[in-house]
């Protein structure tokens, strides 16, 4: 029986972050390009995230490769968010990794945050 592995991927302005649970929602991994030794500037380079996506791949890759992965993308520019689903995705299935569901978060707001206006 496969087990459901799920993967959150967070790009911030400053950093990325790749965040590893299993079945039960407990975090299995946890790195970020601030742990692995990149600092200020350097830590939003593309050199940063390629270390940190082989290093999350590689991690799954001793788990299991029967495993259901649920995948989440969260970033903050839909251009970066199209560029790295069609990147992650790619290397994911070039490993054989079963891809169950992918959900893409678009964190720009659409001015439903903006508090209303009242004259006095």
């Amino acid at each position: 029986m496969s087990k459901v592995i799920f993967i959150h991927v967070k790009v911030l302005r400053g950093n990325f972050f790749v965040l590893i649970s299993n079945q039960t929602k407990k975090l299995i991994f946890n790195k970020s390009c601030g742990n692995l030794g990149f600092k200020n500037v350097k830590k939003r380079t593309k050199d940063a995230f390629q270390n940190l996506l082989s290093l999350s791949i590689q991690y799954l890759l001793n788990l299991n490769t029967k495993n259901k992965l649920l995948i989440k993308i969260e970033t903050a520019k839909k251009e970066i968010l199209n560029q790295m689903h069609n990147q992650f995705l790619s290397v994911l299935k070039y490993y054989g990794f079963h891809i169950f569901a992918i959900t893409l978060i678009d964190k720009t707001s659409h001015n439903g945050c903006r508090k209303s206006y009242f004259r006095k």
